[in-house]
């Protein structure tokens, strides 16, 4: 008798043990983002550029999204809105938030409203562990820090971009606390080392990581090895820096995804590729073909973004999907998947990616998008529509199924399309909140 008990409570005590050191079956969530990349630039896009095996490895073994898109045409409010899955001028902020560039309200109050919630602040009661590697540019004050927004982990910097090479990175922290720029790598290799950490730590819970590169945004500055990949097939330094670049954005990219093997996490993980805005073509030679504009105009160039997504427990290998997207939509499709319920206040307006993704929806979709974008910019996307909103000029509207690169204003001959789409703009901009912030003096060239 006294064996058998004994027996039963080893047997009781192994399952626990198992049960405590398996794997979560809730999906875990890496969200990567690089910054200022354009259109063309990764090869699941295009082959104008440089090959990206293990982007495209998201696309191909998942699902790539023709014709996706972020909320605005500048950094930090199109990471607002990815965050909150909130179009961020229906909480008042439209505008950058640059160093060096004075605003209506001081450095401290800028950042998402208090009583918004984050991705973060959704999953936390769902049993997720949250992580932040990376850029942030979201807030610097103690309310609007990241572990003040539902992140249990930071590792990076606050403001907007930051210097790459070994020892030259300011002002980047972890959890509050100042990292010595000494001990930093470059940069690109730094937050894949962060991100890498943070997976080994949480594997045995469930995670969201939000894998927050600055690669490709300026300064431009490269290892010299990948400089020399280069050098024979870009003479033009900038473009050259930049593909060196992309290359270890994207190397860093498998070594996120060769961890996530290595841990036997990658099937249970839901991973998530986009850039924040349009191509930068100025400073950094983003390729946006075949679409008009770029970083900071309310243009195809400066809203229309790569995008790929992959989770073999939903999505077909190889799917692609011509449904019209939004970064908005990323928020409610992993809190839906994570066993969360969708709040009705506030109302979230994104679908889900997966059931998109399923139905290979067309680009007929009927749905609407609305931007705001600085200088009372904006556009409305409805179906094959757009109706642009660009200073100083009449409001255009073209056909993107017909005319992908903006090039022929119809406003004239489909009048009827023309005024159903400026009504619906003008309501939805009549129910915006003022601004919550305009910068005071706009720093010349600034599109950070």
């Amino acid at each position: 008798m006294k064996n058998k008990i004994l027996l039963s409570v080893s047997i009781a005590m192994a399952a626990l043990l198992s049960l405590a050191t398996s794997k979560p079956n809730k999906p875990n969530i890496v969200l990567i983002l690089s910054d200022d990349a354009g259109y063309a630039d990764f090869s699941f896009q295009s082959n104008r550029f440089i090959t990206t095996p293990n982007i495209d490895r998201i696309a191909r073994e998942g699902v790539k999204f023709t014709d996706a898109y972020v909320t605005a045409a500048v950094c930090a409010p199109s990471r607002a809105g990815l965050l909150t899955g909130i179009n961020q001028p229906e909480f008042g902020n439209v505008d950058n938030y640059i160093k060096g560039v004075k605003y209506t309200i001081p450095q401290a109050d800028y950042g998402i409203p208090q009583n918004i919630k984050l991705i973060g602040d959704y999953l936390h009661p769902l049993g997720y562990k949250n992580g932040i590697i990376g850029k942030w540019h979201e807030g610097f004050s103690k309310p609007y820090h990241p572990n003040s927004r539902g992140f249990d982990y930071f590792w990076g910097f606050l403001w907007g971009s930051s210097q790459y090479f070994p020892g030259k990175a300011v002002e980047v922290e972890e959890n509050g606390r100042p990292v010595d720029p000494a001990s930093i790598p470059y940069m690109t290799d730094a937050i894949g080392d962060h991100a890498l950490d943070f997976i080994e730590k949480e594997q045995n819970n469930p995670f969201f990581l939000y894998v927050s590169f600055n690669a490709v945004h300026s300064p431009l500055q490269s290892k010299t090895e990948d400089l020399e990949k280069y050098k024979e097939q870009f003479s033009d330094e900038r473009k050259l820096n930049n593909a060196a670049m992309t290359h270890s954005l994207d190397h860093n990219v498998g070594r996120i995804y060769a961890q996530l093997e290595k841990l036997d996490l990658l099937d249970n993980t839901i991973v998530i590729f986009l850039n924040d805005n349009g191509g930068e073509t100025k400073h950094i030679r983003a390729d946006n073909y075949p679409l008009r504009g770029h970083k900071s105009e309310p243009y195809e160039g400066g809203i229309r973004v790569p995008m790929a997504m992959r989770w073999p427990a939903k999505i077909k290998a190889g799917t692609v999907c011509h449904a019209i997207v939004s970064s908005l939509d990323i928020l409610p499709t992993i809190l839906t998947e994570a066993g969360g319920k969708l709040p009705k206040k506030p109302l979230l307006k994104g679908e889900n990616l997966f059931e998109k993704a399923a139905q290979n929806a067309d680009r007929e979709d009927d749905r609407a998008l609305y931007w705001l974008i600085s200088h009372d910019e904006g556009a409305i996307r409805q179906g094959d529509w757009k109706l642009v909103f660009e200073s100083d000029k009449a409001p255009q509207l073209f056909n993107l199924r017909k005319d992908i690169g903006e090039t022929t204003d119809v406003s004239k001959t489909e009048s009827k399309k023309y005024r159903k789409l400026l009504t619906r703009y003008d309501r939805w901009k009549s129910t915006l909140p003022p601004k919550r912030f305009m910068p005071l003096r706009e720093r010349e060239g600034s599109v950070d």
